[in-house]
């Protein structure tokens, strides 16, 4: 183990279709936790392959799609680890492994059961209309949680493992992301962000998409105050 290591950690990564970059990342990661799982569901390249060469665990492919499916299949495949800390993060290069170390501090501390990676406390490189939609997003969630985060739609994400066992999720694609966050503040988790920093703006995500994910947010946390 060398010393940057952080003692049983895991960290997770949902891949898709990245033969070309996921060796990378996986090299990149592995100096900072004990392993790395790779989810590489519904890869129509060698993504999977690829990424056990590099050392990473990867449960066995299968052929359906959703960044939430894979979220959770691997958060299973973390927990049987029976690991201290989960670290969550993209693997298309808009989060940086160096970047693992400030995440784990806070809990290492013992001041957090959840690490939230901010973009606004740090650099984030993208189109001013997805700025403004991340904007109306974490109001959104302050109105309906009374918390404040400067950045609720993060991906990068550093847990205490039993917390995360915690929550119960069931989304299948992005609105993942919304579900843990909403999840965690609702169930009142001690949350720290800090910075992060993102060298470059990853397209796929549309206005459509966040009018998506702020009616997700309406409608979970209703379901989730009227059950209890």
């Amino acid at each position: 183990m060398s010393q940057a290591q952080a003692p049983n950690t895991v960290a997770l990564l949902p891949a898709y279709n990245l033969e070309s970059s996921i060796a990378g990342i996986v090299e990149r990661t592995r100096p900072f936790v004990e392993r790395v799982i790779v989810v590489a569901d519904a890869s129509r390249d060698q993504t999977a392959a690829r990424a056990r060469e590099a050392g990473a665990l990867v449960p066995e492919p299968e052929m359906v799609r959703g960044k939430g499916f894979a979220l959770r299949k691997g958060i299973q495949a973390a927990l049987a680890l029976e690991p201290r800390f989960i670290v969550i993060l993209d693997s298309d290069g808009q989060h940086l492994p160096e970047e693992i170390p400030q995440l784990l501090q806070p809990l290492l501390e013992g001041r957090a059961d959840l690490v939230s990676g901010s973009r606004f406390l740090g650099t984030l490189r993208t189109r001013f209309i997805n700025k403004l939609g991340n904007h109306f997003l974490r109001m959104l969630s302050f109105a309906l949680t009374w918390r404040w985060l400067s950045d609720t739609e993060t991906g990068y994400r550093a847990f205490r493992a039993e917390k995360l066992a915690e929550l119960r999720l069931e989304s299948n694609g992005y609105e993942i992301e919304s579900e843990i966050m909403m999840a965690a503040l609702l169930r009142k988790f001690r949350i720290v962000e800090v910075p992060i920093h993102v060298p470059k703006a990853v397209p796929g995500v549309t206005v459509w998409d966040g009018f998506k994910v702020a009616w997700f947010k309406i409608s979970y946390t209703l379901r989730a105050r009227f059950s209890g």
